[in-house]
């Protein structure tokens, strides 16, 4: 599916017209966050929220994926302001790399003091358990069979977009935040959940991994694969956020286990693994909120 026009600037406009009042004035930080294939639970978190659907801001496509809301959620969470994607956009629903960032470039267009990206994930490495949450420090994208495909995306960050024009090398932009995956690790040591690092492998899908597949990334070096998640965390970090990406080990992609996924296991597992997700986005949060002043005046 061809990119249609769009333009980040009339987005953002649409986009904060729909935010609750007082929202956009606020001084405080705020946190930008994307909550993939059952993850949506957070989204019901943030207090005061209103939403608006992907579609109904100019040049945005409608997520048609099972599990994904495709709105955005605007209000408060953990003393800052969030700015939420339920659901987001795939390459498998036809669309290319530009169409798919673009919620990601208005987010960005948003200044957030930190992006946090979620995703279901297939768990390669035998270390991992379903339901596990890994910190996704590398990545590999084959999106549309392409390496690399993941590092395009929202007109490569070109005139008008929050961070003026950019050449396609990402080389120099850091996509795991060191002192937020630091945040994340003590959070899931002091709540006692498992947490690890991995690498990530991004496929256009929307079939699930064959065995001979998986015996191939596991060879390669990979820890989970999703279809996902690697444009939308390229795309933040090259215009200059925060960012730190968390993916829910929602199944074992185990070679020669005679186990096959579903969509629904998937879905089921996530919104689990979505209470220890919101309490590593509840850090981060903390760790960004004013330490002194009243955050409810600010509002008014």
């Amino acid at each position: 599916m061809p990119s249609q026009p769009f333009s980040i600037s009339a987005a953002r406009e649409q986009l904060l017209a729909a935010a609750p009042p007082g929202w956009a004035a606020a001084g405080t930080p705020l946190l930008a966050v994307v909550l993939g294939s059952g993850l949506g639970a957070l989204g019901e978190r943030i207090e005061s929220a209103s939403a608006i659907e992907y579609d109904r801001i100019a040049g945005l496509a409608k997520s048609t994926a099972i599990g994904h809301r495709g709105e955005f959620r605007i209000g408060w969470f953990g003393g800052v302001r969030m700015l939420a994607m339920a659901g987001r956009l795939h390459a498998y629903e036809g669309h290319d790399i530009e169409t798919l960032t673009r919620p990601m470039a208005l987010m960005t267009a948003c200044r957030p003091d930190a992006v946090v990206v979620s995703c279901a994930a297939g768990g390669l490495n035998p270390r991992f358990q379903t339901g596990d949450l890994v910190l996704i420090d590398e990545h590999l994208s084959l999106l549309r069979g392409q390496i690399g495909a993941g590092s395009l995306g929202a007109g490569s960050l070109g005139a008008g977009s929050p961070s003026g024009p950019r050449s396609g090398l990402r080389s120099g932009f850091a996509t795991c935040d060191e002192p937020f995956a630091e945040i994340a690790v003590q959070t899931s040591r002091e709540a006692g959940f498992r947490l690890h690092r991995g690498t990530y492998l991004a496929v256009t899908g929307p079939n699930y991994e064959t065995r001979a597949e998986c015996r191939m990334m596991r060879n390669w070096g990979m820890d989970l694969v999703g279809m996902s998640t690697v444009p939308e965390v390229v795309l933040a970090s090259r215009a200059g956020m925060r960012t730190l990406a968390i993916g829910v080990v929602t199944n074992m992609a185990v070679p020669d286990s005679p186990a096959t996924a579903s969509h629904e296991e998937v879905i089921a597992v996530s919104m689990d693994a979505g209470v220890n997700l919101e309490k590593i986005v509840g850090a981060i949060a903390h760790s960004l909120a004013p330490k002194t002043g009243n955050l409810i005046d600010e509002r008014d």
